[in-house]
C-alpha cells in the first residue's frame, strides 16, 4: 500500500513538471561509461555508518576480497587455496604483487603481518583465539595452522589485510574490537586506492579522507576513477541536499526514507534502493544501565509495545522487512531457521493495541515491587545518531503509552555511540545509557556479523549473563554452515534471544542512496561499498568539458532497484 502511495506521489509531481513531460526517463549513463580511468575523474561519497568497514577493502588488500557471489568472497592477493585439513589452510599467492610503495608482497609479508597480528589482533571474532601460526612453504605459498576447527576461517580471511614493513614498524596491528584499517595516510597497503589524507578506523576518523588510485594494484581493471573523497561527518539532511540539489558537491549519500521522492525528482541525482542484510542494533544496557532492564518483563514490554509494522510501512515507507530479532531475514540461513515450525510464533507481530493497558500495568507493578514512585514514568536514557531520530520518535511515542519515558541524547557521529557501547562490558563507560542504537551492517556472508552482539563478555555485547546462549554462540565457530547442524543451531539462538528480549528488534532496512546520475555501481547487501568498482560517464562533472549539465538530462530518472527477489 505504501509503495503505491509513494509511486502516486512521485508520478503526481512528475506530471506537474513545467515541461509537462510524463513519466521517468531511463538511465542512459551506462551507455556513456568511461572504459578506462581518466585524469581528474573524481567521486565524492558520504558514509555516516561504519565507514571503516565500507571502504577498508578499497584501501587494503587481503588474501580474498568481498564479492557479490554465494561465497561472499573472491581471490585477491591469493590466486587459489586448499583446505588441507579441518585446521590447516594452504594459499598460493599471486606473483609480482607490490604494495602501494612499490615493495614486493610475498610469503615473508604474510609471516611478518601475522607476527604483528599475534601481538595485537582484532577481537570481533574468535579467530585471534584459534589462530596458531603461519608457515612458509615457498616464496609464494603459505600455510595457516589453527588450534581447532574453525568454520568462519575464509570469512575472517577477508580481514587479514596486509601492510608494508614501514607501517608495521610504526603502528603494528590495531588490537581493537573492530576490523583493521590504516591509522595514518600513506602508501601502506596493497588495495586499489592509496589513503592520501585522513584516516578512518572503528573508533576514530577524520571528517574527510582522500583516496587516490594505486598504480600498482594487481587487478588492472580497478580502480575505475582516479580520486575518491570520503566524508564521514556531514549533517544527514545537508548531505542529501548536496547530492540532489547541486551538481559536484557530493555524488553519493545514503538518504532518509522520507527523502526518496525529492531524490527521484532531482535534476542531478537518481534513487538507488537495495535489499540488505543490515539491521538496526538497539542494545539494552544490562551491565550498568537502569536495573529495570535486568527484568525480562520490562524488556518484553518495550518490545511488545511498539507497532513495528506501522514503523515499516509508514516511517520506513515499506523499505525493509519485518524481523523478529535483530538479524535480518535477508540472510538465507535466518530465513531457513524461521521457516522451522517451532519458530512460527516468532514471525507474528508482537504489537497488539488491546494489550497497551496490560503492558502499562506490568511497568507499574515493577515500579511498585522495586519501591519506586508509581506516579512518574519509568525513565530510560537512549543514545542515538541524528539519522535514527525518525525511528526514535516512533519508539518514544509507543513507550509513552506504557508509562516509559525516553530521554534521548542525539550525538553527531557514530564514534560517540561506539565509545560508550564498547566500554560498557568492562564497566568503564563514562557516559551513562540504557538503550543505544547503531547500524549493524553485515561485513561478510556469514551470520556471525549479525549474531556476534550476543557473545556475552565481548565488547559488543551488553547482556549480563546467559550460559545457555553463550554455549550456542560458541558453537558457531565450529559448525559448518553447509552442514545439517547449522540451521537448527541458528533457530535455537533466535528463539533464545527472542524469548529473553535481549535487544529491541525493529524491521530490517533496505539501503537507499541518492546517486549522481552519471555514477554507476552495484550496491552490496552488506556494509561493503565497492569504491574500486564505481564508474562515471563521460558526462560526469569531473571530466566533461562543458560547464553545465545537459538540459535534456535534468528530468527525473527511473528508480534503480538491486538485490530484490524476482
Amino acid at each position: 500500500m505504501m509503495k503505491l502511495l509513494l509511486l502516486f506521489s512521485i508520478m503526481t509531481c512528475v506530471f506537474a513538471n513545467e515541461d509537462n513531460d510524463i513519466g521517468l526517463q531511463k538511465d542512459t549513463s551506462t551507455e556513456h561509461l568511461l572504459k578506462e580511468r581518466v585524469k581528474n575523474s573524481h567521486i565524492k561519497i558520504f558514509i555516516p555508518s561504519l565507514p571503516y568497514l565500507a571502504i577498508s577493502h578499497s584501501i587494503n588488500a587481503a588474501l580474498v576480497r568481498p564479492a557479490n557471489n554465494l561465497k561472499g568472497w573472491e581471490y585477491d592477493l591469493a590466486e587459489s587455496h586448499r583446505k588441507v585439513s579441518e585446521k590447516v589452510y594452504e594459499f598460493k599467492l599471486r606473483k609480482g604483487i607490490r604494495f602501494q610503495d612499490g615493495t614486493s608482497f610475498n610469503a615473508d609479508s604474510v609471516l611478518s603481518n601475522m607476527h604483528y597480528f599475534k601481538k595485537k589482533p582484532f577481537t570481533f571474532s574468535e579467530f585471534y583465539k584459534i589462530f596458531d601460526r603461519v608457515e612458509k612453504i615457498d616464496q609464494y605459498t603459505v600455510k595457516f595452522i589453527l588450534k581447532e576447527p574453525y568454520a568462519l576461517f575464509m570469512q575472517d580471511a577477508l580481514w587479514l589485510q596486509f601492510y608494508t614493513k614501514t607501517y608495521l614498524k610504526k603502528f603494528g596491528w590495531n588490537g581493537k574490537p573492530s576490523c583493521p584499517n590504516l591509522a595514518a595516510p600513506g602508501p601502506y597497503g596493497a588495495g586499489p586506492f592509496i589513503l592520501k589524507s585522513g584516516y578512518i578506523e572503528g573508533d576514530r576518523a577524520t571528517a574527510v579522507a582522500e583516496l587516490v588510485a594505486n598504480p600498482y594494484y594487481w587487478d588492472q581493471r580497478y580502480p575505475k576513477v582516479e580520486k575518491i573523497t570520503v566524508y564521514t561527518d556531514l549533517e544527514r539532511f545537508k548531505a542529501t541536499q548536496m547530492v540532489i540539489g547541486t551538481e559536484g558537491l557530493l555524488d553519493i549519500s545514503p538518504i532518509a526514507f522520507a527523502d526518496e521522492v525529492d531524490t527521484v525528482l532531482s535534476k542531478y541525482a537518481k534513487l538507488y534502493s537495495s535489499a540488505s542484510t543490515n539491521s538496526y542494533a538497539i542494545h539494552f544496557n544490562m551491565i550498568n544501565g537502569n536495573k529495570a532492564l535486568l527484568d525480562n518483563t520490562i524488556r518484553k514490554v518495550i518490545n511488545d509495545s511498539i507497532d513495528k509494522e506501522m514503523i515499516l510501512n509508514l516511517s520506513m515507507l515499506g523499505e525493509g522487512r519485518m524481523s523478529p530479532t535483530m538479524a535480518s531475514p535477508n540472510f538465507v540461513d535466518i530465513e531457513r531457521a524461521l521457516s522451522m515450525k517451532k519458530l512460527n510464533h516468532l514471525k507474528k507481530q508482537r504489537y497488539n493495541s488491546d494489550n497497551t493497558y496490560l503492558l502499562k500495568q506490568l511497568v507499574l507493578d515493577y515500579k511498585k515491587q522495586a519501591g519506586l514512585d508509581t506516579t512518574t514514568p519509568l525513565k530510560l536514557k537512549l543514545i542515538t545518531q541524528e539519522q535514527f531520530v525518525f525511528l526514535i520518535n516512533d519508539i518514544k511515542h509507543y513507550l509513552e503509552q506504557v508509562f516509559i519515558e525516553l530521554e534521548v541524547e542525539i550525538v553527531k557521529s557514530e564514534r560517540l555511540v561506539f565509545g560508550p557501547l564498547l566500554s560498557t562490558v568492562a564497566n568503564k563507560n563514562k557516559k551513562k545509557w540504557d538503550l543505544i542504537i547503531w547500524s549493524n551492517f553485515d561485513w561478510f556472508k556469514h551470520l556471525w556479523s549479525a549474531l556476534f552482539v550476543y557473545r556475552i563478555g565481548d565488547n559488543w555485547s551488553t547482556i549480563d549473563k546467559d550460559d545457555v546462549l553463550l554455549s550456542y554462540i560458541d558453537d558457531i565457530k565450529w559448525t559448518d554452515p553447509l552442514g545439517d547442524k547449522y540451521v537448527p543451531l541458528i533457530a535455537r539462538i533466535l528463539e533464545r534471544v527472542y524469548d529473553k528480549n535481549y535487544m529491541l528488534s525493529l524491521p530490517s532496512p533496505n539501503i537507499v542512496f541518492a546517486v549522481n546520475k552519471e555514477v554507476s555501481f552495484i550496491p552490496r547487501m552488506s556494509a561493503i561499498i565497492p569504491l574500486w568498482e564505481m564508474q562515471i560517464s563521460s558526462r560526469h562533472w569531473s571530466v566533461r568539458s562543458e560547464p553545465n549539465y545537459p538540459k535534456n538530462l535534468l528530468r527525473p530518472i527511473e528508480i534503480k532497484r538491486f538485490n530484490f527477489n524476482k
